[in-house]
């Protein structure tokens, strides 16, 4: 269910809800991936939000990986030539080519009425650093990750610190992606956005 101060108006690759009993105050999000002929629910999470590793097999992670190109679905992302879009309206503040050898970006968003920064990695951007982006714009294409299990993806991370390239760094805030994306886009449709 959706959180009780929020109110769903419109949905459909992105979702819009204004703030109950207030004056409409639109706030657009937009989900990630999926256009078309691969919508969301057709994605899946290979690696959830975990800094513990109790949830990925001893893995440490600040965020969730979705879509590694591995069988039974190939390299589908690129076959279909999806792109990655920007959850919300916000300013990139951080992009590069060489994250553990693989390109990201990191775009400050809103969320609560306070600044949320998301890492969009194993993407090669679109966007440059300090433009601004809208919801649902196309920031990036999958990079073509070769490293570790091999498969394209994309690494998406959330905190309410600012930060650039820090990986499981104690002191940044680090918050599990899929609660904000709840709060934001259909929660069952990021449910099965989740599945493996």
């Amino acid at each position: 269910m959706l959180p009780d101060e929020l109110t769903l108006i419109a949905a459909g690759e992105s979702a819009t809800y204004y703030r109950t009993g207030s004056t409409p105050d639109p706030l657009t999000w937009s989900f990630p991936v999926g256009e078309g002929q691969y919508p969301p629910e057709m994605w899946y999470a290979a690696a959830l939000h975990d800094l513990t590793g109790v949830k990925n097999n001893g893995y440490k992670h600040t965020g969730i990986d979705l879509n590694l190109d591995l069988a039974p679905r190939g390299d589908i992302e690129r076959v279909l030539g999806l792109s990655i879009y920007a959850l919300a309206d916000g300013i990139v503040t951080y992009s590069t080519a060489a994250w553990s050898g693989v390109p990201m970006l990191v775009i400050r968003h809103e969320h609560n009425n306070a600044p949320l920064w998301v890492r969009y990695a194993h993407i090669i951007p679109a966007v440059l650093r300090n433009q601004s982006v809208k919801a649902g714009q196309t920031i990036g294409v999958f990079a073509d990750y070769k490293l570790g299990d091999g498969g394209d993806h994309l690494h998406l991370d959330m905190a309410t610190d600012a930060f650039t390239r820090e990986w499981l760094t104690p002191d940044i805030h680090w918050i599990d992606p899929v609660s904000v994306l709840k709060a934001r886009l259909d929660p069952l449709r990021v449910e099965a956005m989740l599945k493996h």
